[in-house]
């Protein structure tokens, strides 16, 4: 699996997960703290907790490849998948109860889901905004620090604005490029990074010559396709590196023309 914001950002989200577990424990909320002992209730949160957490993830993940939803800020991609994951939440809650505290019936699942999703949804949309505040960080010191870069260091074949971004690390063997929420991620032979910059807006300094279009999310460059598959929604395009670039229905009549499919 291609690595994504919402991994980069679980070893700096598990300390704060396992803190908010541990209040939980502690002021025991829902009636646990009358009559649950504390190392029960450490379990009971912590393990709801972390699985929770953890789904959340999996379904903002699951998320972000929708392509209909590629335009919404992480936040709210993390708020309906917090919504989503509550119902397995629920399940959960109820299995635990039942172990750990008393029989629990079912059938109150639907008593239990507001409240869980409630909680799931501040939670998720916190984590979110955190991802967010992360990324925009991270690009504009990325910004900064290339702006910076002497002139020299910029292909001559190519239109200086787009290539003094990339940092220098990753070469100038461009492949292709991602949008990821408002930013973009710059795929060369030898890495990824991410900068702070549109897609379409990249495109226009790259200008039409060095490659084309191929999703409204994906540009990739001349020479850098391998092959093509087709999986079972949409062509897929495999470039030199081993990253599947998919090809959208919008683009896919001028990637035929290029030969990149056949």
């Amino acid at each position: 699996m291609r690595e994504t914001p919402y991994l980069h950002s679980i070893p700096r989200q598990f300390p704060w997960v396992v803190g908010f577990a541990i209040v939980m424990a502690v002021t025991g909320p829902f009636g646990f703290y009358g009559y649950v002992s504390l190392g029960v209730r450490l379990i009971f949160f912590g393990t709801t907790a972390i699985l929770i957490w953890l789904q959340a993830l999996g379904f903002a993940l699951l998320l972000s490849q929708v392509e209909a939803l590629q335009r919404w800020s992480i936040a709210a991609r993390m708020a309906l998948a917090g919504v989503l994951a509550a119902i397995p939440g629920t399940i959960e809650i109820i299995v635990l109860n039942n172990w750990l505290v008393r029989p629990t019936p079912f059938r109150v699942a639907l008593e239990i889901y507001p409240q869980t999703a409630f909680l799931t949804v501040v939670i998720s949309v916190m984590i979110g905004l955190f991802i967010e505040q992360r990324l925009r960080s991270t690009a504009d010191n990325e910004r900064a620090r290339v702006a910076a870069l002497p002139a020299a260091d910029v292909p001559k074949d190519a239109t200086p604005d787009f290539f003094r971004r990339v940092p220098p690390a990753l070469g100038r063997d461009l492949l292709a490029l991602e949008m990821e929420d408002h930013y973009l991620r710059i795929h060369t032979a030898l890495g990824s990074d991410l900068i702070l910059l549109r897609l379409r807006d990249a495109l226009a300094e790259l200008g039409p010559s060095r490659g084309r279009q191929v999703h409204r999310s994906w540009w990739v460059a001349d020479g850098a396709v391998a092959s093509a598959e087709r999986d079972a929604r949409r062509p897929m395009l495999v470039l030199r590196n081993g990253l599947r670039v998919p090809v959208s229905k919008t683009f896919r009549d001028q990637v035929k023309q290029a030969g990149w499919l056949g």
